[in-house]
């Protein structure tokens, strides 16, 4: 009796064993999107660019064995599917070319290894556009815009490589120009007055090559090293409002009032950096005279006070011939 259990057990664990592999082995269909981009062998020498209409996926319909198909899908995770031009199924030779996307994904030796069957791709066909490229070595410019400048900008590397195609490198000129820009964010870091360097600054191409297919620069970022002028502005403050300053212990214990027509300083004349002046112009940064009354000025009940500037940028200058203003102290 023991033994025919365990004739049974065998036999049971035996028929799981076989249908999970079966199962496993079984043949299945299933559709994976792909990411999918065609490169060149050569870049220096040919580009290629795909229809506008392409949107660079592609849904491959696969078919094999269930275990197969584990592997296929972390691959589709992985990254965009690379079509080399010159491989089998994508010509290198200048011009347009329909692209048979099945029968260039089942030459493909990394989708071959995968051990499934490639039996159908949506969109079916790519239109590619293989260019001849020359090159032409550019000047790199350095701009600015409006701002000035301290002394020449310094840029390197001082000449970089363009590569186009040759239908419109004759439109360029042997010479052409690239430019450094800098933005007005860029500038605002810089303290004005010392000469310091910009890495990164991603080089942009003329306008006649703007948007241009194929179009790129190698490298595609330079270093600039510039000095902003330290311009300076002045501005005129009419009517700047006095404040009363004392430690917060002492406002309990004493009053402190400044007469109706000390209230106010009648004209200030503020000068800096011209950045600083338009922020003052623009109301950004708050312009006040304090009246600083310490422990001692309380005690002696002072009648007047010089006025002060405070909590404002240090670059910033102030001239007013009302250095004076009257107090009233009295102990409660």
């Amino acid at each position: 009796m023991v033994e025919r259990i365990k004739t049974i057990l065998l036999v049971s664990v035996i028929t799981v064993l076989v249908w999970v592999f079966a199962e496993a082995e079984s043949l299945q269909r299933r559709d994976l999107r792909f990411s999918l981009q065609f490169v060149s062998d050569a870049p220096n020498e040919r580009a290629v660019q795909p229809e506008e209409s392409f949107r660079g996926t592609i849904t491959i319909s696969f078919s094999g064995s269930a275990s197969a198909f584990a592997p296929v899908e972390e691959f589709s995770r992985a990254g965009p599917l690379s079509l080399t031009i010159g491989s089998p199924g994508v010509p290198a030779s200048p011009g347009e070319h329909v692209i048979p996307l099945r029968d260039a994904l089942r030459s493909d030796q990394t989708l071959r290894k995968l051990g499934l069957t490639i039996d159908r791709v949506e969109p079916p066909t790519v239109t590619i556009r293989v260019e001849s490229m020359e090159v032409r070595t550019a000047r790199v410019v350095v701009d600015v815009g409006d701002s000035d400048l301290d002394g020449v900008p310094e840029v390197s590397p001082a000449t970089v490589k363009v590569y186009l195609p040759t239908d419109i490198a004759g439109a360029v000129g042997s010479t052409p120009e690239v430019f450094a820009t800098l933005r007005p964010d860029d500038l605002s870091r810089l303290l004005a007055g010392r000469r310091e360097k910009v890495s990164g600054v991603r080089l942009e191409l003329p306008i006649a090559l703007k948007n241009k297919r194929s179009v790129r620069i190698e490298p595609p970022t330079a270093s600039v090293t510039l000095a902003i002028r330290n311009r300076q502005a002045t501005t005129e403050l009419t009517g700047v409002p006095v404040q009363v300053r004392m430690a917060p212990g002492e406002l309990s214990l004493w009053d402190v009032s400044i007469p109706e027509q000390d209230r106010f300083i009648p004209k200030v004349t503020v000068s800096g950096p011209a950045e600083l002046i338009d922020r003052v112009k623009r109301g950004e940064i708050k312009i006040v005279a304090s009246v600083n009354l310490s422990f001692e000025d309380l005690e002696k009940g002072i009648t007047q006070k010089d006025i002060v500037f405070s909590d404002v940028p240090s670059l910033l200058k102030f001239d007013t011939e009302t250095r004076l203003v009257r107090v009233s102290i009295k102990k409660r």
